[in-house]
């Protein structure tokens, strides 16, 4: 479909599920560790959501591996690293560090990126370099412990850290690897190799797997994970990269830590301390900046091209 031609009113739906959805997918995993073991709760939304994905591409192209073999260990090795790697840690973070800061602390991973687009000799705009100044700015404010406002465990931070370079890797690496034209049988793929690594991590780590243990809550949690934090806002994602400019379907790398915050404020009573507004306004303009310059240079070289997977 032509951009220009796509109604306005259908690009602010999909922006606002992709942002509520998406930005709530922090809560959802907070209360989900709560009862449920967070590996093999991971491991279990993204077996099912991958499934539906994956069935979804085969019903469509009537082939039950639409895909050949370059194409399936680029997208095995991205999804170990974005979703086992990234998503994984996240969800295991969360279980001692609350959602609006696991938010901010995600939303160093293009900063991360720029790193490794650094180390790789690439030359950056003038934007990039400042906003990778103000952002690990931001990631130090909120590191330090007189700014958690709380008992916050310095192990689950460093894990959330972990999460995001985890997630930058594989989002420097996804341009220069091959994937399926397809991107929802891409991240069907992806979460279908991730989904049974977590589950059997979770399992070696030791965990327990009793759902009769499960609360109400942390069920409706995992299910919402799957439904709409899985499966429709990322096809939401994908609407809006085919008929919305780049530069309006990604504004939910800055809109969503905001809407995090707030979320975990409102519902799970996490507190707002100086410190955490700061560093996460810092963290947040950096990503502006780092994302404005990346797209201008883009833009001025002629190579714009993007692929973008959250959680």
């Amino acid at each position: 479909m032509d951009q220009a031609r796509t109604p306005g009113w259908l690009i602010g739906v999909n922006l606002l599920v992709l942002y509520l959805v998406w930005g709530s997918t922090y809560l959802a995993i907070r209360i989900k560790v709560e009862t449920i073991p967070p590996l093999s709760g991971a491991g279990i939304r993204f077996v099912v959501a991958g499934l539906v994905l994956y069935g979804w591409c085969v019903l469509r192209a009537r082939r039950w591996f639409p895909l050949n073999r370059r194409e399936f260990g680029g997208a095995a090795v991205i999804g170990v690293l974005i979703i086992g790697g990234g998503l994984g840690l996240l969800t295991l973070g969360e279980r001692t560090v609350p959602s609006g800061l696991a938010a901010l602390v995600i939303a160093s991973m293009p900063l991360w990126v720029a790193v490794f687009r650094l180390l790789a000799r690439e030359r950056p705009h003038p934007m990039v370099l400042f906003g990778l100044i103000a952002g690990f700015s931001g990631v130090v404010v909120l590191l330090a412990p007189s700014g958690w406002g709380g008992p916050v465990a310095f192990t689950g931070l460093a894990i959330l850290v972990a999460a995001a370079i985890a997630e930058a890797i594989g989002s420097f690496y996804t341009p220069r690897v091959r994937l399926p034209e397809n991107a929802l049988l891409s991240a069907g793929v992806q979460m279908l190799v991730a989904g049974p690594l977590l589950l059997v991590t979770g399992l070696i780590v030791g965990e327990d797997v009793d759902p009769a243990s499960w609360s109400g809550d942390s069920w409706w949690a995992l299910l919402y994970l799957i439904g709409p934090g899985s499966i429709l806002a990322f096809g939401s994602l994908i609407w809006l990269l085919t008929r919305a400019p780049v530069s309006v379907a990604t504004t939910y790398a800055y809109v969503n830590p905001a809407i995090a915050l707030v979320l975990g404020w409102l519902i799970l009573d996490e507190q707002l301390t100086p410190s955490i507004l700061a560093g996460g306004a810092l963290i947040i303009a950096a990503v502006v900046l780092v994302l404005w310059g990346e797209r201008h240079a883009q833009t001025r070289s002629g190579t714009a091209k993007a692929r973008y997977l959250d959680a």
